[in-house]
């Protein structure tokens, strides 16, 4: 059989199944382990699937994350995950750490569990400033335009500001993550102030619970790889090889 063929026989049984192994590939087309790695490595570099530890699974390709929730509707979707989310991450605040905490429904449910009086906190989100100082904590809310839907501060004055930045923890929200386009959502301000603040974060913590695994919203921030993902149970197999992931216990 033809390379040609062979690849496109190989896409073809994928799309049935959602994923395949390399053993599984080997025994249909009686095939060399070396010929089906090269075939995988070369359908992974032209992104028609993606190479994972012992096969291959599907790309995410469909952007299907392009409205945004209020945050009153957010705070009621997976709630008990977001909480159990939230308090693994505040437990990761050390003394003395300066702590960027983005807007959003799952940084807001680590405030009630963070009790490290030390650290130094910066936030963009209106309501997790208030939390933080009526809790007796050092806080700087940024300043910028106030967006309604997300209570987030954004704008050009924010992003100035936290340019001037560097924090020693940044814990951070996403609409969707998917490994082929990364940490997404749907307004370009709010990415503009998450990869600013991500990228002046030595430890970058994306905070989501398994919902957001597979999907895409429409502007990424980051790449999959550019942070350490918090979430509440074992994802898909389409991440179960990925090493930066830790499941809040």
């Amino acid at each position: 059989m033809l390379t040609k063929q062979r690849q496109a026989e190989i896409l073809a049984l994928l799309k049935e199944r959602g994923s395949i192994t390399a053993q599984e590939l080997k025994d249909h087309f009686g095939a060399s382990e070396s010929t089906i790695r090269r075939d995988l490595n070369y359908l992974h570099d032209t992104g028609a699937l993606i190479k994972v530890f012992g096969g291959a699974v599907l790309p995410d390709t469909n952007v299907d994350r392009i409205h945004e929730d209020i945050m009153s509707e957010k705070k009621a979707l997976h709630a008990e995950a977001k909480h159990q989310i939230g308090r693994y991450a505040a437990s990761l605040i050390v003394p003395d750490d300066f702590v960027f905490i983005d807007a959003g429904s799952s940084t807001g449910c680590m405030i009630p569990f963070i009790t490290e009086k030390s650290a130094k906190y910066v936030t963009n989100a209106v309501a997790h400033a208030l939390a933080l100082s009526e809790m007796g904590f050092k806080v700087t809310l940024i300043g910028g335009d106030l967006k309604y839907s997300t209570e987030a501060i954004i704008g050009n004055e924010a992003i100035l500001q936290l340019q001037k930045y560097t924090f020693t923890k940044g814990f951070f929200g996403s609409n969707a993550i998917s490994r082929s386009k990364g940490f997404t959502t749907p307004d370009p301000n709010e990415a503009a102030i998450k990869e600013v603040a991500l990228r002046n974060s030595r430890e970058p913590f994306v905070l989501c619970d398994d919902s957001k695994f597979g999907h895409i919203s429409a502007v990424r921030f980051a790449d999959f790889t550019a942070a350490t993902i918090i979430t509440n149970r074992e994802p898909s197999i389409n991440y179960q090889d990925a090493h930066n992931i830790l499941i809040a216990k």
